[in-house]
């Protein structure tokens, strides 16, 4: 085993089939024993990753691990798990299958408790864990939890060949009696099981009043396969995810059989009743279906349960075939990322919560999984899927075939992928896997819910798993059950909740299983984008983000989206002291001018040309200019304001294509930037008779040349939607476009606008579009540069190039960023400075500046830190909560401006803003340790140091490791270094700490940095120092670092997630760590020297003095 590095995370690399003792090369370079660490640091390490060990195989079946150890391809050290295989395990055996009764009611109860999901998971825990035992004992391998149900294995082995067999007492257990054989011994231990569990677990009493819990269970045997498919790799993670699951003709036999058993029943299916039929007691007949047959009891006369369990468990040699340290990356394969990183800090009963998510059931028909070709095409569908689901950062939960078929569960807003729109992202994810399902030839249902549902581990500590349970989740089947083929049905939740990128068409309500009333359904359509994008027919301009949520708002469906947006623009661009207006109407040549910026202004090429670029700027003789910066801060308003500057009162007319802010809408780009084009001609002399339809006017201004690029542009134009081929349509439009360009620039300027947006996208870097946009962009660029250099010479107008995007970083190469940074074009734009703020609240209330309390304009200052989008949402929200009052005249105009409670605003319940909504998201991104931080960090009202923390989770007075200390301190430099935590300058800490002294630190008040120095982590001594070392001077090696979350807006929101119980503890343990560190060093030392005098004892002093003469 060697430790390694990947993600910031400890991992063990696997070098040999040894056992956990083998030697481990920590750095993870040699691939050998490294011998220069200390004990300290192997048992460490060992330890650790022990614990993971152990935490981490409860998620993985019994006959996974056997899989492993058997005879790979081409000696493959994985064995039977090898890359490429799918099929891990064929064999014989019996399938149980149970459901258990109850559990939506309990949820539904235990959703409106404050401690619900605690309350839930200990009941589950107190239900599975008998369940799980008894099935272990009788040595079934649960292999899927299916939500509340479980599918059981019993592999059918012959156990007389095993090392462990008496050869007296037969493997079924019952001396005297001839053996069964494996096939037979294995439907008998099924059905011994299921006897016992309902003996046991029958209307088990979950704690809560009226509410029982009770499984009914069907039972097949014959062949069964067990297949791994997917591997690719999930947003935010380096490893890639497996999905296994178990398929047969047993499958099949429980498909009639489970729902033939009542609550407290068991029925078998002919194939299995055929084996035991003379070892059991049939029960009531079954009318309908007399083939099969349900199990009253043992037939005791022959066999008992307790010796066919016995015999069981002393036959049983699954343990000597299972996972250890070495095989600890193999095992995260099939264990979610957000789990196993909870497995890793040893925090894993903190993922048990009630939480909102956004569920997709779909059935899978016209599969046969047995087949070899049928295997293959499950694969290709499980990567095609997840492909889909990991596009729009959502998590596929489980990929199984049970009573109802081949199903996938998906799940979107599970930590860390967690997003303020997820609803939106679910309805979109399912409109990419109807096309997958289409392309494999394959029958697909989905239904989609939205609601809080339990979100946690699901089992015992022998075998568990994530899972999700709750109405919305029961919901989400019964529709996908009433979908027709590749159709999407949605609850009222979804669609409410959805932005306006999705249409709802109501269907008739419809009766389902759990619920009393008819419920209403809809069937979602993907909305079409504007088929005119930049100058319209009726000469005005429309640009995207009217029909796409750019900056994270909500997508309108009329034109009071326009309106809105533009009414931003003259609120921000009024604003004459902002950096970015200041720098773009240098750039324009004239100041910024309200009037433009209406629905009623249209262009008119007739018109003189009101004004002139000044020489140099990137509007006269063309360039590059670069917005970048966050969403909301103003980009969109920048741009909307130069196109419509530059179209009115230069001439230069607009051509527009954009990426984003949903992955993989390339083609849109190419849609987008032909029409854009095509909307130019139409506006200039001579071209208004164009075709109306888009293809036939391209066929008739494209030169013949190009022709044989048309034809994959039609297939884009007539669907932009379009997946397939998406970077060869923007290729060929890009060649296109920019040959069109050539010939209006003959005669009119243009301003070529390429955006990139990503929305509430939480890892952007994962997905191709970003490397797609800068590809198109170095096209352009060397298109730009050419006319920069040979335009002016040849006779054409200007060719400027404006890009929007979030952030260049990682992009210093790209010569459209060096040209806009070596001509001073490039304008990052950051929040806005208090003073602005004001002016910015001035325009958006409509009052004047001085009418403004100097309270409100801090408030918001410090929420918001000078987002303009976040400025908007603040006082909309102080509007509506009656913090703020706009007093009117008799005139109706301002008069005055009114603010109260200030303090006991609330921030962290405006959920339903971007502002808050997306810190949100961004918390639930972070790893379990650095959110433990951030959490941890806002029970302290100022400055705090690293002890503080560790003394809640790894204290120096309890056997803390400088390991322990060290990853404390990484997470908190994370933190830092996305100014999420900030570090606390020398002059705050000490008015912190004088401050302490005056006030005497007491627990209601601040709690900031204690003087003195963590314990030096720079040995391998495992045991961390404990005297104490005096303050050094200012910059010195092994000074106290003090951090502090000053972010008002990260502190509202962490606070949100902290218990009060949790922030006492908090704050207590840090006071006991800095009265210990303050006065036990003092006290030890002077133990210890009194420990080290000679010590008489007063006896033998007596005795001393006795003897002594007189």
């Amino acid at each position: 085993m060697a430790p390694s590095k990947s993600g910031g995370r400890t991992e063990v690399r696997r070098v040999s089939h040894g056992s956990a003792d083998d030697d481990m090369d920590i750095d993870g370079s040699a691939g050998r024993p490294t011998r220069h660490y200390s004990e300290s640091v192997w048992t460490w390490f060992k330890k650790r990753n022990g614990d993971t060990l152990q935490g981490a195989l409860a998620f993985v079946p019994w006959v996974l691990q056997q899989a492993y150890f058997e005879p790979g391809p081409d000696g493959s050290p994985e064995g039977g798990l090898a890359p490429g295989e799918i099929v891990v395990h064929r064999g014989k055996g019996a399938v149980v299958f149970s459901d258990t009764s109850g559990f939506t009611k309990l949820t539904e109860e235990l959703a409106k408790r404050s401690n619900g999901a605690e309350l839930l998971s200990l009941c589950l825990q107190n239900f599975f864990t008998p369940l799980i035992d008894l099935i272990n004992n009788y040595r079934g391998d649960v292999i899927k939890f299916s939500g509340d149900a479980l599918s059981v294995y019993f592999q059918a082995v012959d156990d007389t060949k095993s090392e462990k067999h008496n050869s007296v007492v037969p493997p079924h257990g019952t001396y005297g009696l001839p053996d069964l054989g494996p096939m037979a011994t294995a439907v008998l231990r099924a059905s011994a099981c299921c006897i016992e569990i309902h003996k046991r677990l029958h209307m088990f009493d979950t704690g809560i009043e009226g509410v029982y819990l009770c499984l009914h269970i069907g039972v097949g045997c014959g062949n069964i396969h067990i297949l791994q498919v997917g591997g690719e790799i999930p947003p935010g993670t380096k490893v890639e995810r497996l999905e296994y699951f178990i398929a047969g003709p047993p499958l099949e036999q429980i498909r009639v059989a489970e729902p033939l058993a009542r609550n407290g029943e068991t029925c078998l299916s002919p194939q299995a009743w055929d084996y035991v039929k003379d070892c059991v007691i049939e029960g009531r007949a079954i009318t309908e279906h007399p083939q099969y047959h349900l199990l009253m009891r043992m037939d005791e006369s022959k066999y008992t349960f307790p010796t066919i369990k016995h015999a069981a468990m002393e036959n049983d040699n699954r343990a000597d075939k299972k996972f250890r340290l070495s095989e600890l990356n193999i095992i995260r394969k099939y264990i979610p990322s957000a789990v196993f990183k909870q497995i890793e800090c040893g925090t894993l009963v903190y993922v048990n919560e009630m939480r909102n998510i956004s569920v997709i059931f779909i059935n899978g028909a016209k599969l046969d999984v047995m087949s070899n070709d049928g295997a293959k095409k499950a694969q290709e569908l499980m990567v095609n899927v997840q492909k889909k689901c990991y596009q729009h950062e959502g998590t596929l939960n489980k990929f199984m075939i049970d009573d109802k078929g081949m199903l996938f569960l998906l799940v979107f807003g599970l930590p860390p992928l967690v997003h303020t729109d997820d609803p939106t992202r679910a309805v979109l994810s399912c409109f990419d896997m109807v096309k997958v399902f289409k392309q494999l030839g394959l029958a697909g249902q989905f239904g989609v819910t939205t609601g809080r549902s339990y979100c946690g581990v699901c089992g015992s500590a022998r075998r568990m798993e994530y899972t999700v349970l709750g109405d919305c989740v029961n919901l989400a089947a019964r529709l996908m059950g009433n979908a027709t083929e590749h159709g999407i049905l949605t609850d009222e939740d979804t669609k409410n909740r959805c932005s306006h990128e999705v249409i709802f068409n109501a269907l008739a309500p419809i009766k389902v299983k759990g619920k009393e009333g008819r419920i209403s359904v809809f069937q979602p359509i993907k909305k079409d984008a504007d088929t005119q994008i930049g100058l319209t027919r009726q000469n005005t301009i429309r640009f995207p983000w009217y029909d796409h949520p750019f900056a994270g708002a909500q997508v309108a469906i009329s034109n009071n989206g326009s309106n809105e947006m533009q009414r931003n623009v003259r609120q921000l661009c009024s604003v004459k002291t902002w950096d970015g207006i200041v720098k773009i109407s240098e750039m324009l040549g004239g100041a910024f001018n309200k009037s433009m910026h209406s629905s009623q202004v249209v262009i008119n090429l007739n018109s003189k040309v009101e004004a002139k670029a000044p020489e140099g700027s990137p509007f006269a003789n063309g360039g590059i200019v670069i917005l970048e910066g966050q969403a909301g801060m103003g980009k969109l308003e920048l741009a909307e304001h130069s196109i419509v500057h530059c179209a009115h009162r230069l001439h230069i007319l607009p051509i527009i294509g954009t990426i984003g802010p949903r992955p993989g809408e390339y083609a849109r780009m190419a849609v987008e930037l032909i029409r854009s084009t095509l909307g130019v001609f139409r506006l200039l002399q001579g071209c208004q008779n164009l075709p109306t339809d888009d293809f036939q006017a391209l066929q008739k201004l494209v030169s013949p040349e190009l022709h044989p690029r048309l034809p994959i542009l039609r297939t884009a134009l007539n669907d932009s939607g379009i997946k397939e081929k998406q970077q060869d349509i923007l290729e060929n439009a890009l060649e296109v476009v920019m040959s069109l360009i050539s010939k209006i620039l003959q005669t009119n300027g243009i301003l070529l606008l390429l955006q990139y947006e990503y929305g509430t996208t939480l890892f952007p870097k994962d997905s191709e579009d970003q490397a797609v946009f800068w590809n198109a962009v170095a096209k352009v660029t060397a298109f730009v540069q050419s006319e920069m250099k040979n335009g002016k010479a040849a006779g054409r107008k200007s060719l400027t190039l404006l890009l929007i995007c979030p952030t260049a970083e990682g992009q210093d190469d790209s010569p459209a960023i060096k040209l806009a940074k070596e001509k001073n074009w490039f304008l990052h734009l950051s929040g806005l400075k208090e003073g602005i703020i004001l002016e910015y609240m001035s325009n958006y209330l409509n009052v004047p500046d001085s009418k403004l309390p100097p309270p409100l304009t801090h408030f918001v200052t410090r929420v918001t830190g000078g987002n303009p989008r976040h400025i908007r949402e603040t006082i909309d929200q102080l509007l509506l909560e009656s913090n703020l009052q706009v007093v009117l005249g008799a005139n109706q105009q301002p008069k005055d401006v009114t603010v109260k409670e200030m303090d006991k605003i609330d921030v962290s319940s405006w959920q339903h803003t971007a502002m808050v909504g997306n810190t949100v998201c961004l918390l639930e991104a972070l790893d379990p340790l650095e959110a433990a931080v951030l959490k941890m960090s806002t029970c302290f009202e100022k400055t705090f140091t690293l002890p503080d923390l560790a003394a809640s989770t790894c204290s120096r007075w309890a056997d803390a490791t400088h390991f322990d200390f060290l990853r404390l301190y990484k997470a908190i430099q994370k933190l830092v270094d996305h100014n999420i935590i900030d570090r606390a300058d020398d002059d705050d800490f000490e008015e912190n700490n004088a401050n302490n002294a005056n006030n005497n630190a007491n627990t209601s008040g601040a709690l900031d940095a204690p003087e003195g120095n963590p314990p030096s982590a720079t040995n391998n001594d495992l045991i961390a120092k404990k005297s104490p070392s005096p303050r050094t001077s200012k910059g010195a090696f092994g000074k106290t670092q003090c951090f502090e979350t000053k972010n008002l807006l990260i502190r509202a929101v962490g606070g949100a997630m902290v218990l009060e119980a949790q922030r006492k503890s908090v704050k207590r343990q840090a006071l006991i760590d800095r009265a210990l560190w303050r006065d036990l060093p003092a006290k030890m030392e002077a133990l210890a020297k009194k420990r080290s005098a000679q010590h008489i004892p007063w006896y033998y002093e007596q005795a001393f003095r006795r003897m002594q003469p007189p």
